[in-house]
């Protein structure tokens, strides 16, 4: 009887899934592009390189992966040696459940920065995304395959179920940098996602429109002695009737300062208010940095985890230009 309730009510099921909440990371100050396109270009550098994955809730019958890469660079403006634009490409992919329901996007992102004072500084961005949304039928059970005694995986399905559609996806945002020097910095911002509704039912005539997401951040480090940082983070985000808080806070510890062999370890946590709290570790050699933390649920579905929310890793490079002598620097830079 359990199995024919099952089968019956997955359609319901589908339609809840297929208007969830976007993909969210406990490390969300490593995934900028994925918090605002405004923060495409926000960084000490010239070019950065990002990837994160995530593996969530590995322990219940439906598990979570997913994936990102990005990269972005400045554009400099030879008319204004402090404004520069900058350009970036988000690729994102998650998966989940039997039916393996995925999305994969390919986002286009783009920012101008103009600066308000020495150490001010704002910026514009926006995104253009395509995207892909599919699902598998191999390991699902359908109410055409009970024979009125048993299931029967041998009969036809005869479901009319489409299996793919894809859209174009629109997103913008506004962020303020402080900067008082490469160690001391400020941003805060406001991205918003999926501006222009786009349908992503997979049935002709229906539709099942991505509700718009607002994001808040602040971003921030603090140089507190010779060699320790303070890094301060926070993030709100809602959509449609989904909404969290991340808090974040960690001690940067500098190792060695020696040019060319530069070493730091990141030590810190975080939590997701009334869902999982985090430890987080994370050493920087040079231009290189890879972070590890693992999720702890606490909330009422840490029954079904056992506590068990899963590993998040993120790999960041940056490539630092030599800029020319007869050239000043911009402190973002």
């Amino acid at each position: 009887m359990k199995r024919v309730l099952l089968l019956l009510i997955f359609p319901a099921m589908f339609c809840g899934i297929s208007n969830a909440q976007d993909l969210h990371y406990s490390q969300f100050y490593n995934s900028a592009l994925n918090l605002n396109p405004a923060l495409t270009g926000i960084f000490n550098g010239d070019v950065r390189a990002m990837a994160n994955y995530k593996n969530q809730w590995s322990t219940v019958p439906v598990p979570y992966m997913t994936f990102t890469g990005a990269a972005d660079m400045k554009i400099y403006n030879k008319r204004n040696e402090y404004s520069f634009f900058s350009g970036g490409l988000l690729f994102d992919y998650d998966q989940a459940g039997d039916s393996e329901l995925s999305l994969a996007s390919l986002g286009i992102s783009g920012s101008y920065t103009l600066p308000l004072s020495s150490s001010m500084y704002f910026t514009l961005g926006g995104m253009v995304g395509f995207a892909n949304r599919n699902f598998k039928t191999q390991g699902l059970q359908f109410s055409s395959q009970w024979d009125g005694d048993r299931y029967d995986p041998n009969l036809a399905t005869n479901e009319p179920l489409g299996t793919s559609t894809s859209f174009v996806d629109l997103s913008g945002g506004a962020n303020v940098r402080w900067q008082k020097s490469s160690r001391t910095h400020l941003d805060v911002g406001v991205g918003a996602f999926h501006l222009n509704r786009p349908n992503q039912a997979f049935y002709d005539g229906f539709e099942a429109k991505i509700p718009i997401r607002l994001s808040l951040h602040a971003i921030s480090s603090f140089e507190i002695a010779e060699n320790l940082d303070l890094l301060l983070n926070g993030m709100y985000q809602n959509q449609g009737p989904h909404s969290e808080t991340v808090l974040n806070a960690q001690g940067k510890i500098y190792l060695n300062k020696n040019k060319g062999k530069e070493l730091a370890v990141y030590l810190g946590g975080g939590i997701r208010l009334g869902d999982a709290f985090y430890p987080k570790i994370a050493v920087e050699y040079n231009n290189l940095y890879v972070g590890l933390n693992y999720d702890i649920n606490y909330s009422d579905f840490s029954h079904a985890t056992s506590g068990r929310g899963g590993p998040e890793l993120a790999v960041r490079y940056i490539i630092t230009k030599v800029k020319p002598l007869s050239s000043r620097v911009c402190p973002i830079f």
